[in-house]
């Protein structure tokens, strides 16, 4: 009888492509593209808004296929729902930062299509179109990087009018020269990691995790970190150019 063996590369990385293109998206791209398109009147970045618009799209494809061997969601597991709900989120906010940026009306749309695939993949996900686990995180790759400027331009939202450099110096050296601005420094750190924590579980873990379940949850910890530094780093280059 032949034996079939699985030859694996290796284990799977705590940090994978994506999160180092993430990373350089935060601290390059985003402070980059915030620069070009600042001072727009009405919002509207036609170019912005389409490429916002195909990387939605590429992470509703992923949701409405499967990996080789992989059964439906489970409805009443926790882990179909826990990163299906996000995900609706996510792409929710993104779709409305589609409309604005097109000037149209797009998130009813997308988010419709988005609880379609949903559905799908609970009720029929064990017939759902295969592909490649490589070729789902290719798609959800855009939707990821998007959606993380998204957030990182949120947050720098939130650092303007803040004196960055005082907020610096009570954060690090305790020597802050403007009364309560240690206070306001706690608060402003503490905003950033609750906020993040929750936007990176919907715009970042749970796209990729429908297309490529990961087998050390753990990682998670490890690539979080790497994403809020990048990403505070990033808003405060917005603030400043």
């Amino acid at each position: 009888m032949a034996v079939v063996t699985t030859i694996r590369t290796g284990p799977p990385a705590a940090l994978r492509i994506e999160d180092l293109a993430l990373a350089a998206a935060n601290l390059g791209a985003v402070p980059l593209l915030a620069a070009l398109v600042r001072g727009s009147p009405d919002g509207r970045d036609p170019l912005r808004g389409v490429v916002e618009l195909v990387a939605v799209l590429g992470a509703i494809a992923a949701v409405a296929t499967r990996n080789p061997g992989q059964e439906r969601l489970d409805p009443d597991g926790l882990r179909g729902w826990l990163f299906a709900g996000p995900l609706l989120g996510g792409i929710g906010l993104v779709g409305a930062d589609v409309s604005e940026h097109l000037g149209l009306d797009a998130s009813w749309l997308l988010a419709l299509l988005t609880f379609t695939a949903v559905v799908a993949a609970f009720a029929f996900g064990d017939r759902l179109p295969v592909l490649q686990e490589g070729r789902r995180r290719i798609l959800v790759t855009p939707f990821v990087l998007v959606a993380a400027g998204w957030f990182t331009g949120f947050v720098a939202s939130l650092f303007e009018g803040l004196d960055l450099a005082e907020l610096g110096r009570a954060l690090f050296a305790g020597d802050a020269t403007m009364p309560g601005t240690p206070a306001l420094a706690g608060i402003v750190v503490f905003a950033v990691l609750a906020g993040s924590a929750t936007f990176y579980a919907m715009l970042v873990v749970a796209p990729r995790e429908l297309a490529a379940p990961e087998p050390q949850p753990g990682v998670w910890l490890l690539r979080y970190a790497v994403f809020v530094v990048t990403a505070a780093l990033g808003a405060g280059a917005v603030v400043l150019l």
